[in-house]
């Protein structure tokens, strides 16, 4: 597995931008159903009562093992949803003008932000393949051309 810091070909200490303050990411817009909300905080779907999106974070309200209410913040980079959003803004990206910026955000927010190691790793993976196959089409582009 590649080490996120061993690929730093741009300085993002100027970049201050997470994915969602750049606008590839919208999570306040999703709906994360309470199964989702289950999985990331790794607990039975019936504790679960209410999922309340907000901008930076998720609000879960869920009953403990007492069975009494609780709610707290979670981060959304916990869960599954972030992931798949996240790969699929890469995979949006169809050259290097648009997936250059990109890849200063995500590092940054990789870098800057916790994340379950496996979803970080997955995100990383996703860029450094998408980046690969963007530089292996202009390669071939400009041989054609």
């Amino acid at each position: 597995m590649t080490n996120r810091r061993t690929r730093r070909t741009r300085n993002t200490s100027h970049t201050r931008q997470s994915l969602t303050a750049s606008g590839w990411l919208k999570p306040q817009c999703w709906q994360i159903s309470k199964k989702e909300a289950a999985e990331a905080l790794r607990m039975p779907v019936n504790r679960i009562v209410k999922v309340y999106p907000k901008q930076h974070q998720v609000i879960v309200v869920y009953l403990n093992k007492k069975g009494q209410k609780c709610s707290s913040f979670f981060s959304y980079r916990v869960f599954a949803r972030w992931q798949q959003e996240a790969i699929a803004a890469i995979a949006s990206c169809r050259n290097q003008q648009i997936l250059a910026p990109l890849e200063v955000i995500v590092q940054y927010d990789l870098e800057h932000f916790k994340y379950p190691v496996a979803i970080a790793d997955a995100i990383w993976e996703a860029l450094l393949n998408h980046i690969s196959r963007v530089t292996r089409e202009l390669r071939l582009s400009k041989q054609c051309a």
